[in-house]
């Protein structure tokens, strides 16, 4: 392996830079002369340059370090390289401008939710209600555009599970990095160049669910193993997880819903949206701004269908943008928007009691409520609720004392979880035999007693009996004799036949002619019925 390791940074040569450089998360190949990166969610132009054979004998040298095949008849690929960095090839013609490689790199570095606050993708609130949800057995189903950091935000969210829950992750290239104890990583695999050996996502899934799995991950939902899945989370395997390409919440109902209809079993589509509507509770929403951040957009939660049949959602935290600043970078906040989540009443009693109404107001952190389409028919109830003809409301500073305890809980969600080792359970030893009981020994005959006993001196040696006639080997003793009662002789084999024979006639039921109430016939010869 070393070896076609090298041979492969002999190949990218020109591109070795840009390997090597931990600040660049994906290197875009156009053409031989036309390379770009991506650093810190911005696109460059490099002065890196291939010539076109060379490229392509790169592209070949990929192929065979997965051992893959990739030529004019088969000119796509789409691979993982062994130290986790994802690659997409597409040669010419189809690549017009000539072969294209993609090559998004894996880094090992775990993200925490700690940072993804820092970096202000998210607020601790939202990270908190997060947290909420994945402990009260929500689904939830990451939504966002390509690069939006779908991946990386399943990683962080998969990562709040409890140590004790048995997870089957599945995945068409392994990316997630969960460090829970009991973990079943599962990858699929593609056909070979025969077309044979393919194992689908709807396989491994339909495999998970006979592995008796307390979650679910699943890297990315993309075709008509949709169906399956959904059938899943509505059959008690709650708490699990995906991502799916969609914007909004809504299209993340629409898109699960169009990717079901891939599947092969025919069903209305009044009943795939009911499925769709009851299998999802949370949505979370992600994007890439054009000033290269990720943020999380939209945390909404999943209602039933309306009696038109139409998906509806709640939004319960939202991300506003306000503008940009002088160096072009994009301003704005998250909030919640007033809406309390219909599992509202299941937080406390999970250990989040400081999720009362006033965590979900927006003026209780000096916010306006953001300008969101709730769903008035449902019921909602929104904290604090605004008097007819007022728009705005002024903030309302908590309690010090519920301050102090939100900001407590708060502060629990930045710090590094420390997986408590599920309890170890020792293999219990077989069991032995119990040891034979001591048999004592026999008491001495008088004859060995007084042959043992020690002799006078001058004592004349007792003659010996006279030796008892052996009969040679294979002879028969005499008739009569205590030889002949005490040696058995070897039953003829006819009659150990006859022997056997009786004994299964006797242990099996009566067939053949039994059934009918006549005898079975027996063989004339009797020396016939022993072979």
């Amino acid at each position: 392996m070393e070896m076609y390791e090298k041979s492969l940074r002999a190949f990218l040569k020109p591109i070795l830079p840009f390997l090597d450089d931990k600040s660049v998360s994906e290197i875009m190949i156009n053409g031989p002369e036309d390379i770009w990166i991506e650093r810190k969610g911005k696109l460059y132009k490099t002065s890196a340059r291939f010539n076109p054979e060379g490229l392509e004998a790169a592209a070949q040298n990929m192929a065979q370090y997965v051992g893959r095949v990739i030529d004019q008849e088969r000119p796509r690929l789409d691979a993982r390289l062994p130290d986790g960095s994802r690659i997409h090839v597409v040669l010419p013609p189809v690549a017009r401008k000539g072969t294209t490689i993609s090559i998004r790199k894996f880094f090992p570095g775990k993200l925490t939710i700690g940072q993804m606050v820092e970096f202000k993708s998210m607020t601790r609130e939202m990270a908190r209600f997060i947290d909420a949800c994945v402990q009260t057995h929500q689904n939830i189903v990451v939504a966002g555009g390509t690069g939006s950091g779908k991946t990386t935000l399943l990683n962080v969210v998969s990562s709040l599970i409890p140590n004790d829950e048995r997870i089957l992750t599945i995945e068409d290239s392994a990316e997630l990095q969960l460090v829970q104890e009991h973990l079943v990583p599962f990858e699929g695999r593609p056909a070979d160049k025969h077309g044979r050996g393919q194992v689908t996502i709807a396989d491994l899934l339909h495999s998970s669910l006979r592995l008796r799995p307390d979650r679910i991950v699943i890297g990315e939902v993309r075709g008509g193993e949709a169906f399956d899945l959904m059938q899943a989370l509505n059959t008690g395997h709650s708490g699990s997880m995906c991502t799916v390409h969609a914007n909004s919440p809504v299209d993340t109902c629409r898109r699960l819903e169009s990717l079901c209809l891939m599947s092969p079993v025919e069903i209305p589509m009044v009943a795939v949206r009911a499925q769709v509507a009851s299998a999802l509770n949370i949505v979370i929403c992600c994007a890439r701004f054009s000033d290269g951040s990720r943020r999380l957009t939209h945390i909404s939660e999943v209602l039933p269908l309306n009696e038109k049949g139409e998906y509806r959602t709640q939004d319960i935290f939202v991300y506003t943008m306000t503008g940009k600043d002088a160096e072009g970078r994009v301003q704005g906040y998250h909030a919640p928007t007033g809406i309390l989540p219909t599992f509202f009443h299941k937080l406390a009693a999970h250990g989040f009691s400081e999720m009362d109404e006033s965590f979900f107001d927006p003026a209780s952190y000096g916010y306006e409520r953001p300008h969101t389409a709730a769903v008035q028919e449902f019921k909602i109830r929104f904290i604090p609720r605004l008097a007819d003809g007022v728009e705005r409301e002024p903030p309302r500073p908590l309690p010090p004392e519920k301050k102090e305890r939100l900001e407590r809980a708060l502060q629990q969600i930045l710090e590094e979880r420390d997986l408590t080792p599920a309890p170890v359970v020792d293999t219990p030893a077989a069991p032995q035999d119990p040891p034979a009981p001591a048999v004592p020994p026999a008491a001495p005959a008088p004859e060995r007693d007084a042959a043992r006993a020690p002799r006078p001196s001058g004592e004349a040696k007792p003659e010996a009996a006279p030796a008892r006639e052996t009969s040679k080997v294979g002879s028969p003793p005499a008739a009569g004799s205590r030889e002949d009662s005490k040696v058995s002789r070897p039953p003829a084999a006819g009659s150990v036949a006859r022997q056997l024979l009786g004994l299964r006639k006797e242990a099996e039921p009566a067939r053949g002619p039994r059934l009918l109430g006549l005898r079975p016939t027996r063989p004339e010869n009797k020396d016939d019925e022993g072979k």
